[in-house]
């Protein structure tokens, strides 16, 4: 029985993917330290950071809850093996939860911030909601990820106590990449969807208009990154740094565009997260020498 929940649990608020969104936050504090020549390690920014992992913890849950019915019928999510044993419900409690934890610790660090948090949750809430379900338009969802990924960026440089209009043009980068995957992700989720008469945009326009819409935001970020090295936000070579990956996923797209078929999507998330993983860390990796976090640790 235990065993069952802890499972479902952390099924539930999605680890990888929820840290595979933190890193936002640690961009836009690394990146302010880079600007400023200096990080601060305070309460203020530990507070924050746990409550910008609880807001991702209750987005991420409720999603699960809101669509676990659909999820159930999808063989590929195995959802039945995943959430064994447990009502549903449970998954609600657990985004309740996150969502009390976010507005707490929030409060502690800003209250504005702590009000943006709030928005924010109940927009995503209100964007898989069986009766609002935002999910179905077909520019909403993609408003949201434009507002949100830059904004967790944005706290992440806020934590650390320094933040201007570069920090502002390097979290729209963020949003580009999120809005590509989620662009891919809703490939995905093609077959069910459409099973269960939710009309996303790849319901509307076809699984390949939406993968072909998902490639072009992916080779859009990388050239926008590049762009900042021009404007000198950043040194050139380095605003460089996802122009490989871009290149790599663009001879895939064209290999597979011909037969595309929509579980391609699935080995396209692989790529592209493998990828965008391996030149984060090489760019991260350049910040903190900059900065000097050899000199801090030592």
């Amino acid at each position: 029985m235990i065993r069952n929940y802890v499972r479902s649990f952390i099924y539930a608020v999605r680890p990888f993917e929820t840290m595979e969104h933190f890193a936002m936050t640690v961009a836009g504090f690394t990146f302010s330290a880079y600007l400023s020549g200096s990080m601060n390690f305070t309460l203020k920014g530990l507070l924050g950071a746990g409550a910008v992992i609880c807001f991702l913890f209750q987005v991420l849950s409720y999603n699960n809850y809101a669509t676990f019915d659909e999820d159930m019928q999808d063989e590929n999510k195995k959802f039945k093996q995943k959430f064994r044993g447990i009502n549903k419900h449970f998954i609600f409690w657990v985004s309740v939860v996150f969502f009390a934890g976010s507005v707490v610790l929030s409060v502690f660090v800003n209250l504005k911030m702590a009000l943006i948090l709030v928005l924010l949750m109940l927009s995503w809430t209100m964007y898989t909601h069986p009766i609002v379900m935002l999910k179905r338009g077909r520019f909403l969802p993609y408003f949201f990820d434009m507002i949100t990924m830059p904004f967790l960026f944005l706290v992440g440089s806020y934590l650390n106590g320094y933040a201007d209009y570069r920090c502002v043009l390097f979290s729209v980068f963020f949003g580009l990449t999120e809005i590509a995957g989620h662009l891919n992700h809703m490939t995905m989720d093609y077959e069910i969807d459409r099973s269960t008469e939710i009309r996303t945009l790849a319901v509307q326009k076809g699984p390949k208009f939406t993968f072909i819409l998902s490639t072009v935001f992916f080779i859009a970020a990388p050239v926008y990154f590049t762009l900042l090295g021009i404007l000198n936000i950043i040194p050139l070579w380095i605003s460089m740094i996802f122009i490989p990956g871009a290149i790599v996923h663009s001879v895939k797209f064209v290999n597979r565009i011909h037969s595309f078929r929509t579980r391609d999507s699935v080995s396209f998330r692989t790529l592209y997260r493998s990828i965008y993983l391996i030149e984060a860390l090489v760019l991260e990796i350049y910040m903190l020498i900059h900065i000097g976090i050899y000199r801090i640790l030592l």
